[in-house]
């Protein structure tokens, strides 16, 4: 008699030409992931990939995973792709990087990366460029979820993880902090690991088909379907044979924050597509824009470039909308339509009637999502549009009527309106500037003088009747020169509105783009802030200022001063100014600071708040569990010693900033 141990089942499954065959020879339906790895020692993901890509393809042979180590895909592509800064690099992953790639530098590299054979099909490295291993699809996964996987791990528990992100700000730091190593060994494969998120993505995948019987009442609670705690296991298993710089890439691809710029300025991308099925660029661009990317590599690879007539612009199908390049400043041919710019919501309004006469609309942003339902009566208002189908382009903002009398209210104004929270009485209303679509026509590739035309009679139910959201066709003129568009920015800055957009007026509806010949002017985004900090400067070079940087903080409502950051770079001349105002006004407080760095923690003096300085800044981000905003790389315009900090500008206009960013 025989007893059969571990090592007997091991070596059958080894020597087995069938898992299938193996597992019906012990009368189990499913291999348990604990049995996989702890008696297999199979990782867990690697046999839930191999396994699906064989059931996926009918029982036939799998092909190898073989291909560029993750590893070199992360440094060597999302890395530079990332524009992180190389002390950043080095603070959270311990390796030497270049500086970040400038626009020609980023272009030749995923040229590059694109032609070069790396293992990965066309579509695995579309999907690279887009930050998006789902290709489209749900991926189901949440910071929450990314918390449980690294519970999992065993590092640390659910409390020490979220003090630590209320420290970071970014789940997928804590993942690189979890992992011992700079990388893996073995090495994980890129294809191994894009295979994986692709098939373990929604409900009902690979991983729901894999096993029968793991999920809990947590899971069940958290996802309203099966297969949860499988997924978060397979996840668990790739994170372990993940080094520092493949875990913080793996979280970003997880939550889909990998996106390096490709996401809506996807010319490039366009352009990749048509070369791979040599198609037009033109007609791939206008076709992703009325779906997606990866729909249309489908469509290429089944029907080739004949395929892309099947793909039409129709109402209740969101469209990503035309966007403007620029400033002014790179006007090079008049005469230019310049119309007035809202400081609002973009939105696209369609309305869509059958052939009973039923009507239904649609109200979609710039990320196609339909907010028809957060603005009370917009409803209504699309219906009262004579055109039984239609599409019109425009911008919903809103007026305030306050002490000074009517004004223009900010984006943040509209914002909290839209969601029944208004900081003041908004009145919403909705500027129409432009019309894709008409009775069954597309009228993207006539010129913009001919679709403003055709919008005027296609709103005249609207615009000179009530309605319960004001409908009104955007304000603008021909400008025949320079002077004349300084002469109607001002006018239109006069009225209280962000600034004018200028357009080609015979030039066609760039569906999905960034379109070079819409160009606007705005003031500079700048913020006035107070001083909080002086770090000293961490350097052996002879012409180095004293201070290094400076924390700035913005004003709160009540008094007092919010950290927003710090600004480096300051020069010798401009940091003697400043060391002057502090010694004659008594601004040290004694009491000594630290700030985190790519270099440890450097030291500093608090300052009490007595100093303006103007910034400058390429963006806001928001960070912590608190969900504090920063400015990304500000930079010092000037000293406002006209200034007083309670003049500084307030936490809210920074809050405003950061929402325009979000909603365009």
């Amino acid at each position: 008699m025989k007893l059969i141990q571990d090592d007997d089942i091991r070596s059958w499954f080894n020597e087995s030409d069938s898992p299938d065959a193996f597992l019906t020879s012990i009368g189990r339906r499913a291999l348990e992931p604990a049995y996989v790895e702890a008696v297999l020692g199979v990782p867990l993901h690697l046999y839930f990939v191999t396994e699906a890509l064989r059931r996926e393809s009918g029982g036939d042979a799998v092909g190898n995973l073989e291909s560029i180590p993750f590893y070199s895909l992360c440094k060597g592509l999302f890395l530079p792709l990332s524009s992180m800064n190389p002390n950043r690099a080095a603070q959270l992953f311990g390796v030497q990087t270049a500086e970040p790639p400038d626009t020609a530098g980023r272009r030749a590299l995923v040229e590059s990366f694109i032609a070069k054979p790396v293992g990965l099909s066309f579509s695995q490295k579309i999907a690279c460029l887009l930050g998006d291993p789902f290709y489209g699809n749900r991926g189901g996964f949440r910071r929450d979820s990314l918390i449980r996987i690294m519970q999992r791990t065993g590092m640390w528990t659910r409390k020490e993880i979220l003090d630590k992100l209320a420290k970071v700000g970014d789940i997928a730091v804590l993942f690189a902090e979890s992992r011992p190593e700079l990388k893996a060994d073995p090495p994980l494969t890129a294809a191994e690991v894009f295979e994986t998120l692709r098939l373990i993505s929604g409900r009902g995948g690979m991983a729901d088909r894999l096993t029968a019987s793991t999920d809990d009442e947590d899971d069940k609670a958290e996802t309203a379907g099966p297969g949860r705690t499988i997924q978060l296991q397979i996840m668990t298993s790739l994170l372990e044979r993940c080094g520092k710089v493949e875990a913080y890439f793996l979280a970003k691809l997880l939550l889909r924050k990998a996106g390096f710029g490709f996401e809506y300025d996807g010319g490039a991308i366009c352009e990749y597509v048509a070369k791979e099925f040599q198609a037009d660029s033109g007609a791939v661009a206008h076709a992703v824009a009325l779906t997606d990317t990866f729909h249309i590599i489908r469509l290429l690879q089944k029907d080739g470039p004949d395929g892309l007539r099947k793909v039409t612009l129709q109402p209740l199908v969101p469209v990503r909308p035309a966007l403007a390049t620029g400033t002014v400043d790179e006007v090079k041919q008049y005469p230019v339509w310049v119309e007035r710019k809202y400081d609002g919501i973009r939105f696209t309004l369609h309305k869509a009637t059958d052939s009973s006469g039923s009507v239904l609309c649609g109200a979609y942003t710039r990320n196609r999502l339909d907010w028809l339902e957060m603005v009370p009566g917009l409803d209504r208002t699309i219906k009262m549009i004579q055109a039984a189908n239609v599409i019109v382009d425009g911008e919903l903002y809103g007026t305030v009527f306050d002490l000074d009398g009517v004004r223009p209210a900010n984006v943040y104004e509209v914002y909290a309106a839209m969601h029944g929270q208004p900081t003041v009485p908004v009145t919403l209303r909705f500027a129409a500037f432009d019309l894709l679509y008409l009775e069954g026509r597309d009228l993207t590739s006539l010129p913009l003088h001919e679709r403003r035309r055709m919008l005027q009679m296609a709103l005249m139910s609207v615009t000179q009747f009530p309605t319960p959201i004001v409908v009104t066709v955007a304000e603008g003129q021909l400008a025949k020169n320079k002077e004349d568009l300084s002469r109607l920015f001002h006018h239109f800055r006069a009225q209280g509105y962000e600034g004018i957009v200028s357009k080609d007026p015979n030039g066609p509806y760039r569906l999905g783009q960034r379109d070079p010949s819409w160009l606007k002017r705005k003031p500079e985004v700048t913020l006035d802030l107070v001083l909080l900090g002086a770090i000293l400067a961490v350097t052996t070079k002879e012409n180095t200022a004293l201070y290094g940087s400076y924390v700035i903080g913005a004003r709160a409502a009540d008094g007092s001063y919010v950290d927003v950051g710090d600004v480096a770079g300051v020069d010798q001349e401009r940091d003697l100014v400043i060391r002057q105002e502090i010694y004659r006004d008594g601004l040290y407080t004694g009491r000594e600071i630290e700030r985190k760095s790519a270099s440890g923690v450097r030291p500093g003096h608090e300052l009490k708040p007595g100093i303006v300085v103007t910034v400058r800044f390429e963006g806001i981000m928001r960070e912590g569990k608190g969900g504090l905003l920063k400015l990304r790389d500000p930079k010092l315009v000037a000293i406002r010693s006209d200034k007083n900090p309670s003049e500084a500008d307030l936490v809210t206009s920074l809050e405003e900033i950061y929402l325009r960013m979000r909603v365009g």
